[in-house]
């Protein structure tokens, strides 16, 4: 059962880490100049771009707002991949909160019997979960590569970085769960072929 708390613990610790990553904005750092040889990147801190919110520097104030409902503000910043991403984020934030509400639910039937099926489905979901957010952090570092089709650490803000460490944390909540899984089964494999054992 220690692996499946460990499953547990780093579901949490991912569902955490993925909600404030989309709901922090400083995913990218657009280029405000040319980029070239001698001036291979320039991002501005006033300049970014996140999945909800865009805030493009202007003194005007167009591109700085919300993006998931349309504004005339923001109609020129606001792409399809944003709404797509947008879209997948409260996707992939719901399911991580279905996928806690499941894994809670397994603690308490667990003692009445083993149940690996459902410990197959925590799996697959988190898995599920996992490609959403990889999606999400890869799509927005690909739709926002400069001329040359790059796209360099300066241009990267921390809530990308937090986001591949909540993926890391899923995939990882996956592995766990498919080894809790594989022992469960043999588990209950041992106690049917032992005719001196209590069957679940």
């Amino acid at each position: 059962m220690a692996l499946f708390f460990v499953g547990y613990l780093i579901t949490v610790t991912s569902t955490i880490a993925f909600i404030v990553a989309i709901l922090t904005p400083r995913w990218i750092y657009p280029n405000t100049l040319p980029v070239s040889n001698t001036n291979p990147s320039s991002p501005n801190i006033s300049n970014y771009r996140g999945i909800f919110y865009v805030d493009a520097g202007f003194p005007n104030g167009t591109c700085r707002d919300w993006i998931l409902l349309y504004q005339d503000s923001v109609a020129a910043c606001r792409p399809t991949y944003a709404i797509a991403c947008a879209s997948l984020a409260i996707a992939g934030a719901s399911l991580s909160i279905i996928l806690l509400w499941l894994v809670g639910g397994y603690l308490y039937i667990r003692r009445r019997r083993l149940a690996p099926n459902c410990v197959l489905s925590i799996a697959l979901l988190t898995l599920f979960v996992f490609w959403i957010s990889v999606v999400i952090w890869v799509v927005m570092i690909t739709m926002n590569r400069d001329e040359n089709l790059k796209i360099r650490r300066e241009n990267i803000g921390f809530s990308t970085w937090i986001a591949v460490g909540a993926s890391g944390g899923y995939l990882l909540a996956f592995i766990v769960f498919i080894l809790y899984r594989i022992q469960v089964s043999r588990r209950k494999y041992v106690k049917g072929t032992d005719p001196n054992s209590r069957r679940f």
